[in-house]
């Protein structure tokens, strides 16, 4: 292999192989923390466009300490694989949504060599956008996110290490787990929301032009995710099959009790059971920085749709010395105006809405739904 200039004191060499969405994020994560990065993707526009943003060189055979291979999962073994051999010291994790089939992939692909499986290591960082290219990528990307790490028996501890230093350098917080407990878990926590939001979206698709007019925020906030990309989804789905199919089919279980009672012109019990199950569940997501759910007052306030009046709004709420929590928008189809909810502790409520009405704003008295 090339031998490039040494890094900087306490930098590393890292590859990043795939220059869409997340491997572009991660390399400037890294070329931002001072690491000499190295880009390759058999998409040459995606790697211009990742090099023109300050991501890293295109990769001419540089010694490197860890590969980081971010290609789509039904492409991801086959490339850890190929990198394994191509380079008999670096350590090589991975970034795919799935990990259970990419381990058995890679394993097949090397044919269970312990030496060379020692050198890999899953890795999933819980980020992303509803679409992809390295357009979109950011630095921040992974901050404060949870990066799962899927280690094997055959792992070594150096690829391990290896691994949560790259989830730690790109600001996320590194969690090790097996693959199959990820999976249990991301089938029910994300694959599951994308299926639902892409089914919900494409009721929207035989509905007449009177029928969106009416579309409310609700369904904007739930079918948000429903812009991703088809077939990276389908590896996704396929990849997880396992444990997916289930997830869905006691969800459409639990739909099919309620129409069913809907059907039936009875009182709503199972309305009700769904709904407080509903509630239930969302208390256990954790709150925000990942500590307890919490319970926040808001703040509904009529917005003009013209330069510099979120600004104002956002400065007139740290002048009132309260921490904004987050909000959320919900315009108006066909008016100048959109609804802005601000989500803040509850002691907070009354003394924000005090102050915003003394700087003019126009407050409504209860938050949509």
């Amino acid at each position: 292999m090339a031998e490039a200039q040494p890094p900087a004191r306490g930098a590393r060499r890292v590859l990043v192989i795939g220059a869409g969405l997340i491997g572009t994020s991660a390399a400037l994560a890294l070329r931002r923390g001072g690491h000499a990065v190295w880009l390759a993707d058999a998409d040459a526009m995606n790697l211009r466009q990742a090099v023109s943003l300050g991501a890293g060189d295109v990769h001419a055979g540089e010694d490197v300490d860890v590969t980081v291979v971010a290609v789509p999962p039904r492409s991801t073994a086959g490339v850890v694989a190929e990198r394994i051999e191509m380079d008999p010291r670096s350590t090589v994790t991975d970034t795919a949504s799935i990990k259970a089939e990419v381990e058995r992939g890679v394993r097949a692909a090397l044919s269970g060599d312990t030496a060379k499986l020692s050198r890999y290591v899953g890795g999933h960082p819980l980020a992303g956008r509803e679409r992809g290219g390295p357009h979109r990528a950011r630095a921040d990307m992974f901050a404060g996110r949870a990066w799962v790490i899927t280690p094997m028996e055959e792992t070594s501890a150096q690829a391990l290490q290896d691994a949560r230093w790259i989830a730690a350098e790109c600001g996320a917080v590194p969690l090790a787990m097996p693959a199959a407990e990820h999976d249990r878990a991301l089938a029910v926590t994300s694959h599951l929301p994308q299926m639902v939001a892409s089914a919900l979206a494409a009721q929207l698709a035989r509905q007449p032009d009177t029928v969106l007019q009416l579309t409310g925020q609700a369904m904007r906030d739930m079918t948000r995710i429903a812009a991703g990309d088809p077939q990276l989804w389908a590896d996704i789905a396929t990849g997880n099959a396992t444990e997916l199919a289930p997830a869905m089919r006691e969800l459409s279980a639990s739909l099919l009790r309620v129409a069913g009672e809907l059907d039936s012109r009875e009182g709503g019990a199972a309305v009700r059971d769904l709904v407080a199950a509903g509630r239930d569940g969302l208390r256990r997501i954790p709150g925000k920085h990942g500590g307890e759910t919490r319970s926040f007052g808001i703040v509904p306030v009529l917005v003009e749709d013209r330069p510099g009046e979120m600004a104002r709004l956002l400065g007139d709420t740290a002048a009132a010395g309260v921490n904004l929590e987050d909000l959320r928008v919900e315009h108006a189809p066909g008016l100048p105006v959109g609804l802005i909810e601000l989500a803040v502790a509850e002691d907070a409520v009354r003394r924000l809405r005090t102050a915003l009405t003394e700087r003019g704003w126009t407050l409504t008295d209860e938050p949509s739904v």
